[in-house]
Parts: C-alpha cells; structure tokens; sequence
C-alpha cells in the first residue's frame, strides 16, 4: 500500500491501528529517510479545525518531529517522525543505570524537548517513558502516540515532565539521596508553574552541582557500607606495600648473586682420591 502526496510517496510498512474514526500507519519516511508514523483521519468534518489548529501550534521549521499533513482519499493524514530502537522504560527495566547516566539521560531529554520548541499537546504525548527511544550513546528520539488528536488536544504537559523524572529518579527519591536531587524535587510544585525552558535551566543547575562533586558514588552511610567502604580503601594500600616489598626483595636477590658470580675463585677442580684409591700429589 502506499499514500500520495503531492511530490512524493509513503509506502506502508505496517498497519498499527484500523478504527471507524482513523487509521495509523507506519511508513518509510522519502524525506528525511528511516521511518513515519501516519494518522489517517476519516471524519470530514474535523478537517478544518483541525487543519487550522495545526497552522496555528506548529511550525515545521523548528518543531522537525512534525513533517506534514494533507488531504489522501476523502482521509486528513498527519504525518510524524518514529523511530526504532529501545524505549526508556525497557531501558530503565534491563539496565541498572547509575544516577550520573541518569541525570546526563534527562537533561539530553529536556534538552530535545527545548530545542524542538514542542508544543503542548505533542509534548503532553511524547513525554511518556514507552515514547521516548534511547541509543547506546544516549541520543534521545521521540515518537509520537497522536490517536486522541481528533477528540481532545487539552494537556499539561509539565506534569507529564515530572512523572517522567519521578520514574528516572525513583532510586534516589526512595532513599532521599543525593541532598541537591531531593531539593529539587521539594521544589518542584513551584517549578510546575514554569515553562519547559526555566525548567530545564533550573534542572541543568542542580546537575552541575552534582557532577561536580561526583554524584554518582553518593549512597546511603550505613554501616556496613562504611565498613565495606574502609577495607576496600586498607587493601588498595596493602597491595602496594606488598608489590614494594617483593620487588625490592628481587633487587637485593639479584644484587647478591652478582656479588657471589663475580668473587668466586675460577681454579681447577682438586682431587685427593678416586673411590678407595689415594692419590699421591707428590709423584
């Protein structure tokens, strides 16, 4: 199956979903390469409040996730960027990522989501940790779950923004562990009211302050990790004493062999008697 468009075609990969009001699609991308996701609106009479809205929220320049909508068969097709690849929640699920990965994860997120200027609906609908498509080098994809365009476009996206870092940070809200973390997470009602922009300034500040002290290894104090802790750092300076002790022992056991080698008298071997009979040195 493919769907024209005016200059070029999206050849169907995939059928995702087939209802009475709309069909989704997968589809190879001829623009941009790899892969698109298509709704396939069938309802004429949400054509044009839905066309004007989409005029007015997006602009394709910045906004690049969106690619384009147009008129297909009596069907209005919006056409978004997706993206194969591990989801943040089998991410999370697999990998026991450690929370300087963590916090790098969430800030490329945030960061993504700032620069692409996302606007409120489509941010309310990728900020969801089975939309969000990490790589091994960390790079940050979104996909887009739109069925729900059609009906209803009312959202507050910011509270998607802390759910979200409220399951990457789950570990540490539990113990209340690292402080900067915690405050930040106490002053979250305040950030709430915040645009994504002041949120991620404010993010990016309490990361550095945990960066720069080496987040990462601040865990709960208990005693047995004190203990744990003390014997890994005592056996680190036994090792290098012993290294030092043996290699010095290699130094003076070769030393004294030179000496022994070299004071050694080089003279014939002397012999007195050869079993039962002696030797007379005098004949």
């Amino acid at each position: 199956m493919v769907i024209y468009t005016y200059g070029h075609e999206y050849t169907v990969s995939s059928v995702q979903k087939t209802t009475g009001e709309y069909d989704c699609y997968i589809c190879d991308d001829p623009v941009n390469g790899g892969f698109c996701r298509i709704i396939s609106i069938k309802n004429k009479m949400l054509f044009p409040e839905l066309v004007r809205w989409l005029s007015e929220t997006v602009n394709p320049s910045v906004f690049t996730d969106y690619i384009e909508h147009f008129i297909y068969k009596d069907t209005l097709c919006i056409v978004m960027r997706f993206t194969q690849g591990v989801r943040l929640s089998e991410k999370l699920d697999m990998e026991a990522m450690p929370l300087a990965e963590r916090l790098e994860l969430c800030r490329r997120i945030l960061e993504r989501v700032v620069l692409l200027d996302i606007p409120g609906y489509f941010l309310d609908r990728c900020l969801d940790e089975s939309s969000i498509i990490v790589s091994n080098d960390l790079t940050v994809s979104f996909n887009y779950a739109i069925d729900d365009i059609s009906s209803t476009r009312e959202c507050d996206p910011m509270r998607k923004v802390e759910r979200l870092m409220r399951i990457m940070f789950a570990r540490e809200l539990e113990r209340k562990v690292p402080d900067e973390l915690i405050a930040f997470f106490n002053e979250m009602p305040e950030l709430m009211k915040t645009d994504i922009i002041e949120f991620y300034s404010r993010y990016y500040m309490m990361m550095s302050k945990l960066t720069e002290r080496d987040a990462g290894s601040e865990e709960p104090k208990s005693i047995w990790f004190r203990i744990w802790n003390r014997l890994k750092k005592l056996w680190s300076v036994i090792k290098r004493v012993v290294m030092f002790l043996l290699l010095a022992a290699a130094v003076v056991y070769l030393v004294f062999t030179i000496n022994t080698s070299g004071s050694s008298n080089k003279k014939s071997p002397n012999f007195d008697r050869i079993g039962t009979v002696i030797i007379d040195k005098n004949r």
